[in-house]
């Protein structure tokens, strides 16, 4: 009689744990019915691809305030800054003194300042151009080096915008073979144009440049700055600039009534 409880409580559980495994199978079956079925196909599909999504917003995010977002302010600041200075700069330029000493706005004084506003960023751009090349010519330039060059082609009507723009073939050595060869660019930029005033005291001609390579077999001695790799010239149009040449028909006569051929003789 004292065991009856015991095992009335024992039967209990034991009736608890069978509805918890069935149901925990039930469960399971459930489960995996849904996940095999199309609509738990997709569900899985979507779960995945938000997950995706959100990190990789999240690591986007790290990027622009690790990255990006230092810069970005430094720069916008920077820009508050010149804006402010600007103003001031117009505020002291446009206005006129009337008859009775009060200050009037002047609208030729106005366009004064911005013609004088595109001219000075016309030249800071030039400026930096010059600066951003000088390190690139310094590390690349190859003075008085003797190729063999055959053929040059103007692109300013086909591959350029309005720039006037030469192409120069030939090779480093003969026979020539599509190891050996090189293509230059003859192009009027800032840099050679500011080149060709302090080493000949003119501007920079691409055309009479280029026309200095006659469309023979020329043995030529020339001065040029760039990167020769063919994957660069592939994928960028890195092109290494050629900015003197002299030519001799290879077999022409190269004695001492030779002359160079560069910008200073169409002054």
């Amino acid at each position: 009689m004292t065991e009856k409880p015991h095992d009335d409580a024992n039967a209990l559980l034991d009736g608890i744990d069978k509805t918890l495994s069935d149901f925990k199978t039930k469960a399971y079956e459930a489960k995996k019915t849904y996940d095999q079925s199309e609509l738990g196909r997709a569900h899985r599909d979507l779960t995945l691809l938000g997950r995706f999504w959100s990190q990789f917003v999240r690591s986007c995010g790290w990027i622009y305030l690790t990255l990006i977002a230092p810069v970005t302010w430094r720069l916008y600041r920077f820009v508050r800054w010149l804006f402010a200075g600007y103003r001031a700069l117009w505020a002291r330029c446009v206005y006129a003194k009337d008859a009775y000493g009060d200050p009037e706005f002047s609208k030729a004084r106005g366009g004064i300042m911005i013609l004088a506003t595109i001219a000075v960023c016309y030249l800071v751009y030039g400026a930096v151009t010059v600066a951003a090349t000088l390190p690139w010519y310094l590390a690349t330039v190859r003075h008085d080096e003797q190729l063999y060059l055959s053929n040059s082609q103007n692109l300013s009507s086909s591959q350029t915008e309005g720039l006037e723009v030469h192409e120069v073939y030939g090779c480093e050595t003969l026979p020539c073979t599509e190891q050996n060869t090189v293509t230059f660019r003859v192009r009027s930029t800032w840099f050679n144009e500011l080149w060709s005033i302090l080493h000949h005291g003119s501007l920079f001609y691409p055309g009479y440049v280029a026309a200095a390579v006659s469309p023979v077999l020329n043995r030529c001695v020339i001065t040029s700055y760039g990167v020769r790799r063919k994957f660069l010239v592939r994928s960028w149009e890195l092109y290494p600039d050629l900015v003197q040449v002299e030519c001799m028909p290879t077999g022409g006569d190269g004695g001492k009534d030779s002359k160079t051929i560069d910008n200073k003789d169409y002054r």
